[in-house]
This record gives structure tokens, sequence and C-alpha cells, in this order.
């Protein structure tokens, strides 16, 4: 048995901020670029298990997700892994009660001791509902801690903590393979690791992030930062780990798309809200999409080498346009 149509969209690459930023009139929170508009780091996993069940994990919850949610027509969520506990990454969990009510079924989520000790504070009518004065709508979550270095498989995935370093705070990456009972379509975009808000990576972790077919990863700004990986960082880091492919994401106002994508070494790419990045052999642009970019006279993306696995040498096949979100 195996799990198919793996696909992994990113719903946010913006820092914490944003992009636009509130009272900001620089050249990238004026831009027209429709990937210069940045929502708050966030992506979806999605894929239909051994038993052609669909399924949808998320990868953050950001103070975004209703707007992201609304925006690719989200109706249902298998699970929640956090990252870490910072504001930008979870302060959209109790938008995930509408998933409650559309599925009738509560939500798994997954994150360190740390973290789940923030979300209980934070979202203490949700863990401690029985204590709200009134009956409430709110969100049934069930809370599991996991840590970095013991694997765990959900829906036919293995999902791999890998323990990184955002400044002094221990926070986790993860790494998507096929669990042992089932296996993945040969030109599955897996095994992937997405390593957000990051600034070194511990010895040890290394080996999590060797071999790899799709690799997304943190790069803020040109400018030294303590907490995160720069441009000139984040590229080193890449080529290192030398996966087929590389997106980066939570980016600032400080990045204009257009000027620093071009200048990528192959197999490296900026990513953008609404990107979709599947199989290597999927249509690169589904005619919806290819009609909206030239609808909208939207910048290209060079798409080939879609029948075969990407390599250093082929930009990454894409199944969405540079332009994907609404007006």
């Amino acid at each position: 048995m195996s799990i198919s149509n793996v696909e992994l969209t990113l719903l946010g690459t913006g820092t914490s901020s944003g992009v636009p930023v509130i009272g900001c009139d620089c050249a990238v929170c004026r831009s027209d670029d429709p990937r210069d508009r940045r929502l708050r780091s966030g992506a979806l996993l999605r894929f239909n298990d051994a038993q052609g069940h669909a399924r949808a994990i998320l990868i953050d919850c950001s103070p975004d997700h209703r707007e992201q949610a609304l925006r690719i027509g989200l109706r249902r969520c298998d699970g929640i892994l956090f990252t870490h506990h910072h504001v930008d990454h979870t302060f959209g969990l109790d938008e995930v009660r509408r998933y409650n009510a559309l599925m009738s079924a509560a939500i798994d989520i997954y994150a360190d001791a740390r973290t789940l000790e923030h979300l209980e504070r934070v979202y203490r009518h949700i863990f401690r509902s029985s204590e709200n004065l009134n009956d409430s709508f709110v969100a049934t979550l069930v809370a599991r801690r996991i840590e970095a270095g013991r694997s765990f498989e959900l829906f036919g995935l293995r999902v791999s903590p890998i323990e990184l370093l955002h400044g002094r705070v221990p926070v986790l990456g993860f790494r998507f393979d096929a669990a042992p009972s089932a296996r993945a379509e040969a030109d599955s975009i897996l095994p992937l690791a997405y390593c957000t808000d990051v600034n070194a990576i511990p010895p040890a972790s290394w080996r999590e992030l060797t071999g790899l077919r799709t690799l997304v990863l943190d790069m803020l700004r040109y400018r030294a930062h303590p907490t995160h990986f720069t441009v000139d960082q984040a590229i080193a880091v890449a080529e290192q780990i030398g996966a087929d492919r590389t997106l980066f994401v939570h980016m600032t106002h400080d990045i204009r798309h257009a000027e620093l994508d071009a200048k990528l070494p192959p197999g490296m790419q900026l990513g953008f809200d609404g990107l979709r990045i599947r199989a290597a052999s999927s249509d690169a642009v589904t005619n919806a999409a290819a009609a909206e970019a030239t609808a909208t006279n939207a910048a290209t993306i060079d798409a080939s080498a879609t029948d075969a696995a990407p390599s250093h040498g082929a930009r990454l096949p894409l199944s969405s346009s540079p332009h994907p979100w609404p007006n």
C-alpha cells in the first residue's frame, strides 16, 4: 500500500509582521507583484493515505489562518504540527473549531512541552472548557507531546521532529517520509523537511536532513539577525543539505521576490503564498491557474522538467501560478 498525491502548500511565507508591513511605504510593501504579499508563515501537507482517504496536516497555525483556509477552500484538518510557541505560529488555533464542526471529530495537535504549555495557557478556554462561564463553541483538540529524535506515524507518514535553534530557543523542524508500513510514489516530493525560524542546526540534527527531495528553509533578510538565517546563510545551508529542490520562506519586506529569486543558485527559489509543490510528473500549472496568470499579466515561472525528477539544474515544477490569491 502507498500514500499518494502528496502536495505541500505554502499558506504563508512572511515573517511575524507580514508583508506589507503596517505603516510602511517601502518598494516591497508597495509592490504590485503578488509574490511580495506575504501572510504569516505556515504550510499544509495534503495526501491520500494507504486506504485512499484524503488527509490534511497543518504545519503551524498562524494569525492569518482563517484567510489562508478560505483562499484554498480548506475543509478538513487531520492534525496540526507546531514548530514552536511564538505568536505568529500559534495565534490561529481558535479558528480550527470550524474543522471540528465540518468533520464531527476532534483534532490532534503535536508539539513539544514548551509549546503545549504556551497553548494551554493562552487557549485556556479550549483546554479547560469546563471552566467557561458560557457553554460556547470552542475547538476540540487532543494534545500530544512530541520531542526531537522520536519519530511517529501519522496516516502512513513517518514524521521526524528535528531539533533546531531559533536564537537561544530550541524549536522543531519536521522531516516527512513514507512510513515503513507504506511507501511513497516514485516521483513523490518525499522525503521533505520543513525548517522555519532557525539560525543554527545542532550537529545531531544534520543526519535528519540527508537525502531530501524537498526542503523548505528559513530566509529572513539580507542583514544579520540573532534568531533567523540571513539570505547568504540560508543559501549556504541549503547547499550543504543538498536537497533536490529548496524553497525559502519567512521573509521580511527587505526581500523583493523578483530581484532575489532570479539570483538564487539552481535548484533553489523563493516560496510565495499559495505555492503548491507536488510530484514532478504532475502538471506544472493547472489550466485555470495558467489562464489566471495570463489574464493578470503575472510573471511566469519556468515549469520545465515536469516529466522527470527535478535536479539542481531544473526549476521546481509548480502547480500554481505566481498569482494564486484573489485580489
